[in-house]
């Protein structure tokens, strides 16, 4: 994968070569639709990424990741990487954890698990004590590069040049409605399915396949085949 450095005015100008006829958009929408296609991106790919790290506290199961961090994806403690888990599951199985502290009787020495608490946080288990301060280094993907002038950079492989224009060109176009806005649907679609090639965990995401229809054609395909064994078990037949 070949990977150029465009500008905002590259990006523009081929932005421009999408339609047949006149433009019908500002510069300034332009921009805006750019940058709303590489947010789509990087929403379902994770694109950009970094990793900082976090000072850990006496006793403290929550931090705040930086701004600079849109959502975790790893985190590691003192160097030992975490096992993930979720909220939910910690509740249910530890539901103590608030008030646990690493080497307490029947608690682990050191912390072992982490979960996002939300997109900006994320909790430890179980918090670390007074032996075993370190730092916490979260790896996950950062906000998403923002294009303002039109000098602005973005590295992207060549084969999103037309996806992106593409889609933004989408994002242009539903203020027209009407004929135009659906022929410019495809567009959405490429960019869902390029998504799902680069990232195949976005299939089992439900949000990932309730917007790319895919939880619809199996419903649909679920209630075109004929009932087995297993279902009627499941009846209770």
């Amino acid at each position: 994968m070949a990977y150029t450095t465009v500008t905002l005015a590259d990006l523009a100008a081929l932005l421009r070569t999408r339609v047949d006829g006149s433009v019908f958009w500002e510069h300034e929408e332009a921009r805006l639709a750019l940058n709303e296609a590489l947010r789509e991106w990087n929403l379902w790919t994770g694109r950009w990424r970094r990793g900082v790290t976090i000072a850990s506290v006496l006793g403290q199961h929550r931090y705040t990741l930086p701004s600079t961090l849109t959502y975790s994806m790893a985190v590691r403690f003192s160097g030992d990487a975490l096992h993930p888990t979720s909220y939910w599951d910690l509740d249910v199985a530890q539901p103590q954890w608030p008030q646990q502290t690493a080497g307490a009787a029947g608690v682990p020495t050191t912390p072992i698990l982490w979960a996002p608490q939300s997109l900006t946080q994320i909790v430890l288990w179980p918090a670390p004590d007074a032996s075993l301060l370190g730092a916490i280094a979260v790896s996950g993907v950062s906000a998403t590069p923002v294009l303002v002038e039109d000098g602005d950079t973005i590295d992207l492989g060549d084969e999103l040049l037309d996806l992106i224009t593409d889609f933004a060109l989408h994002v242009l176009a539903f203020k027209e409605g009407g004929p135009r806005w659906r022929a410019t649907l495809p567009a959405w679609k490429a960019l869902l399915q390029a998504a799902a090639e680069e990232n195949g965990r976005l299939k089992a995401n439900q949000a990932f396949r309730r917007a790319a229809g895919l939880d619809y054609r199996r419903q649909q395909q679920l209630g075109q085949r004929r009932p087995n064994a297993l279902d009627q078990l499941e009846a209770g037949q």
